[in-house]
């Protein structure tokens, strides 16, 4: 198995669900024998990674933030909150 991902490409399909933890782990081991004969496949789950973080460092602060209310009562289905 592990020869067939060698002669293919990997894709950006194949990294993000690598970097997700969304493969089985036949197709995980697939995937890292791949990135460990491909300094291409390499490099781009390096860029993919360090993208990854910079987005979690730009956006995770936001879960913390209080949800607004007129948002709250919408998804409760009660309308904009008044007052």
């Amino acid at each position: 198995m592990v020869r067939t991902m060698l002669m293919k490409k990997l894709t950006m399909t194949d990294i993000n669900a690598y970097l997700d933890g969304a493969l089985s782990e036949d197709e995980r081991r697939e995937i890292e024998a791949a990135i460990e004969h491909d300094p291409t496949a390499r490099g781009l789950l390096d860029r993919y990674r360090q993208q990854a973080d910079e987005l979690h460092r730009l956006y995770d602060p936001v879960l913390d933030e209080p949800v607004p209310a007129n948002m709250l009562a919408l998804l409760r289905g009660r309308g904009p909150a008044h007052g």
